[in-house]
């Protein structure tokens, strides 16, 4: 099953930079105005949508989207210094301790540490 996680933001630029940039998931294998696709292995993905809804409330959605990143120390240096640090709490995910961390425009996310 293939599967994808889809963001809706307003500010199409600054959030693909964040997410090329700091979170490092490369190039977008596509790229328009209206919205990105990258890869983030064989079967998945994560899709960046652009909207003009302004009544989106980013930081309480109840979905989010997971990752897990092979050095956290260096991930939360770069989110650091661009303004975006990781959340202090914890919690387990199965059995991988997650940060919570948020884009440019309060969309959260997960990480884990690949172990």
């Amino acid at each position: 099953m293939k599967s994808a996680v889809v963001i809706k933001v307003n500010d199409l630029p600054l959030c693909d930079k964040f997410y090329r940039e700091i979170l490092q998931l490369g190039t977008p294998e596509l790229l328009s105005s209206f919205g990105s696709y990258y890869r983030l292995g064989e079967e998945s993905g994560l899709y960046l949508i652009k909207t003009t809804a302004k009544f989106l409330e980013h930081g309480s959605s109840a979905a989010c989207w997971s990752f897990t990143t092979p050095d956290m120390a260096a991930l939360e240096e770069r989110l650091k210094k661009s303004g975006f640090p990781l959340f202090k709490e914890t919690f387990h995910l199965g059995c991988n301790e997650c940060r919570r961390g948020v884009d440019p425009e309060g969309n959260q996310f997960f990480v884990m540490e690949e172990k």
